[in-house]
């Protein structure tokens, strides 16, 4: 409205002035009936902006004498409750629709219209879709009881800035105990722990993440892997009979899971406890609490008596099984037995061939010096 009276303003100086400045005012004539009036066309527009200031004055006068009456106040407050309404209702449409900007607009207008604290909420859900978290959190402070939204305002935070968990642990932790089965809190929680490397606090959520099936299969497995591996880390660096304490403290069931056994077996392997690590391994494997084909991608097969019997008997049983052909051709390559490992693993190649094999054939290859084979194995392990 402002700069329509300065458009105006300046229209009417336009016309004042130029007439002036030209020495010629110009005249209009106004016929009415009988009547005439001769006037300036200067003094014509100025007369008509005061009386159209005027007239806005008288109306919006008349509409205070209106609204304050009973029945003004209830016309008018129908009308805007009823534009209010309408304007949720779009708003609501528009976000079951996922139109998320046509639901923030018309939450935003409904809001003008009417300060409802359900528009608020309705707003702030809005604005946080739209990853506007700051705008999200302001709409908060005008939902009906803004102090028992602290969950909202600590997820709207947090997916502003993950950063911000290192300063806000103490009451992600409260709030944990307090929504143990709230899923984005849980997610936020999780990503959480890992920047912080809490890794306790990551595997105690996993429970609570199995019963709301937040993670898939995949996504449990390598966290449980990962989060435990961390924590055989922190123990080996205590020692090598810290690290052996630590497994044997963990339950049977905790022993035998796939991901905690291959996190221990990686921690061997990286303190060169080669014994125990060829003994977990094969044990594992007998019992099937373990997998060959896991070993053989995060390579975590090593040279030891217990091991290397549990694969050549079994490729007594099976002597045309991939798997087995490649793991021995890996542990060969490990004792540079050369010859060994470049008959498992060209044949391993033949049955089964994959971008590990290769990789492992072409190593080989550049061991024994032919390197037009070793060549050709990287390329091939290019294109698989």
């Amino acid at each position: 409205m402002k700069y329509a009276w300065i458009i105006v303003l300046l229209l009417i100086a336009g016309l004042f002035i130029g007439p002036l400045w030209d020495g010629n005012t110009g005249y209009m004539l106004i016929a009415l009936g009988n009547y005439t009036v001769e006037t300036s066309l200067v003094a014509a527009v100025i007369m008509l902006a005061v009386a159209i200031i005027l007239l806005r004055v008288l109306v919006g006068f008349i509409m205070r004498l209106v609204r304050g009456t009973s029945w003004g106040l209830k016309w008018f407050g129908e009308r805007r409750t009823s534009k209010a309404k309408t304007a949720l209702t779009e708003g609501a449409e528009a976000l079951v629709n996922g139109d998320l900007h046509t639901a923030s607009s018309a939450f935003n207008r409904s809001w003008q219209l009417r300060h409802d604290g359900t528009v608020a909420l309705f707003a702030s859900y809005a604005a946080a879709r739209n990853e506007d978290f700051a705008q999200a959190r302001e709409w908060l402070q005008h939902a009906p009881r803004p102090g028992e939204l602290a969950l909202a305002e600590t997820l709207f935070t947090l997916q502003q800035d993950p950063q911000q968990a290192a300063n806000r642990m103490s009451e992600i932790q409260q709030l944990r105990r307090d929504y143990p089965r709230h899923p984005q809190l849980l997610r936020l929680a999780l990503n959480a722990y890992q920047n912080l490397h809490r890794w306790d606090d990551v595997i105690a959520c996993l429970n609570d993440a199995d019963r709301l099936q937040l993670l898939s299969e995949t996504e449990r497995s390598e966290l449980l892997e990962k989060a435990y591996r961390e924590r055989f880390l922190a123990a080996g660096r205590e020692g090598q009979a810290s690290l052996a304490t630590h497994w044997r403290n963990l339950t049977r069931d905790n022993r035998r899971t796939a991901p905690i056994r291959r996190a221990y077996l990686a921690v061997l392997k990286i303190y060169q406890q080669l014994d125990a690590a060829d003994k977990v391994a094969a044990r594992g494997l007998k019992r099937g609490d373990l997998k060959l084909a896991h070993l053989l991608e995060k390579q975590l097969l090593v040279p030891g008596p217990e091991l290397r019997d549990y694969l050549q008997s079994q490729l007594k049983k099976q002597p045309e099984d991939g798997l087995l052909l490649q793991a021995m051709g890996q542990i060969a390559l490990l004792t540079k037995e050369w010859s060994l490992a470049e008959r498992a693993l060209r044949r391993s190649a033949e049955l089964v061939p994959s971008r590990r094999v290769w990789l492992d054939l072409a190593h080989v290859y550049a061991a024994q010096g032919n390197s037009q084979a070793a060549l050709e194995a990287y390329e091939k392990a290019l294109r698989d």
